[in-house]
């Protein structure tokens, strides 16, 4: 994918942390929300399954948006030598 076909149409960020996961399209350019924020609870018992599940719903109701563009993901956390050894306030 070249970098003009990223900014054609906006990516979808995604924010997992301990009390909600949330995510929104991005325009690249601006650094603006293009759709209202969704924000879903974080699972109470917040296994990777649980919130990669949540991550799933939030993809798929901006997938029209965004279509197979990048995704960008963060988390509550340390990342050593590419790998997240544990996470603040997630199981």
């Amino acid at each position: 994918m070249s970098a003009m076909s990223v900014a054609d149409r906006p990516v979808l960020g995604i924010d997992i942390g301990g009390s909600g996961i949330k995510g929104a399209p991005v325009d690249l350019t601006t650094g603006t929300l293009v759709a209202e924020r969704l924000r879903i609870p974080t699972p109470r018992k917040s296994t990777p399954q649980a919130c990669a599940d949540i991550v799933a719903r939030i993809v798929e109701r901006f997938a029209d948006q965004i279509g197979d563009q990048p995704i960008g993901i963060t988390v509550p956390a340390p990342v050593v030598h590419g790998v997240v050894p544990m996470m603040a306030n997630l199981d």
